[in-house]
């Protein structure tokens, strides 16, 4: 049975030294005038954090996490915190609720795993302009890590889910991991996650090679951005040019070369039937 009162802080540790622990760099934290760094206001009132390509760290209050099933979650829209119906605190209300908003769909997108920093106090009712800030009295950093295991990119609705391994949002979408069961598809979702940053990379050398991300399927050149206007901007699959499912048990290096940027119809056709076909034989030549 799932046990959702273990979760509730009994303690107060520093956020500095939570997040420390957590994964995060705190160094720039001693860059202010105050001497403390777990006193900088530039972080210690920040309701997330994140360390590139490794981790985000979000803070949750207890209060708002629920039991769905066997799973303990979060399921709140962190945009409907932003103070738009005021208050003496609205200005740095909007840029923390957007800041882990935005932390929370590179979580999403890149496959990054969750640290979740639990709260227990007064929270802010979002609901009331005259509302107080919230007033966290206990804090703790929960053991097991998290993952943002559904996001809507237009509404920003988003479930954390505690325990989930994480998986970038094109992966939950990719033809290639219906050749996985058991282990293997374990190892692949795995191999997903640590492979992120050159994924990331990958569409970052496309877009400053080519200004565009365009399906590199010879006869396609789909372009997410041009259909679909801002939705799109710098969303595409990535495909492995050489089949992951020829990879050693222990992984193998990649590099560039041997990814591909494709849209989403051509990844589905190049590995229907289980297989993984040449870019140029995908879509005959007329």
């Amino acid at each position: 049975m799932t046990d959702l009162s273990a979760l509730k802080p009994t303690e107060k540790p520093l956020v500095i030294d939570l997040v420390r622990e957590a994964g995060v760099d705190v160094t720039a934290w001693s860059d202010f005038r105050g001497g403390n760094p777990a006193t900088n206001p530039k972080y210690c009132y920040n309701w997330s954090f994140r360390q590139t390509d490794e981790v985000v760290v979000a803070l949750f209050f207890y209060d708002d996490l629920t039991i769905v099933g066997d799973d303990i979650v979060h399921d709140q829209n962190i945009r409907l915190r932003d103070g738009r119906l005021g208050g003496r605190g609205a200005t740095q209300w909007k840029m923390r609720a957007n800041e882990l908003d935005e932390n929370l769909r590179i979580a999403y997108r890149d496959g990054l795993p969750i640290r979740a920093i639990i709260l227990q106090g007064e929270k802010r009712d979002h609901l009331n302009a005259e509302s107080e800030s919230s007033a966290v009295e206990k804090r703790l950093l929960d053991p097991v890590a998290w993952a943002v295991t559904t996001y809507d990119m237009t509404s920003g609705n988003c479930i954390v889910t505690r325990g989930a391994l994480p998986t970038t949002s094109t992966t939950q979408d990719d033809p290639e991991i219906a050749g996985f069961e058991g282990e293997q598809r374990r190892r692949y979702i795995l191999h997903r996650r640590r492979e992120a940053s050159m994924r990331a990379k990958k569409i970052q050398a496309a877009l400053w090679q080519h200004k565009a991300l365009k399906c590199e399927v010879p006869r396609c050149n789909f372009d997410f951005a041009v259909t679909y206007g801002d939705l799109g901007k710098e969303f595409a699959h990535v495909h492995h040019l050489r089949p992951l499912s020829e990879a050693p048990a222990e992984g193998r290096k990649i590099e560039l070369k041997d990814l591909a940027i494709v849209c989403a119809n051509c990844h589905a056709m190049i590995h229907r039937g289980g297989q993984c076909r040449p870019l140029a034989e995908v879509i005959p030549s007329s």
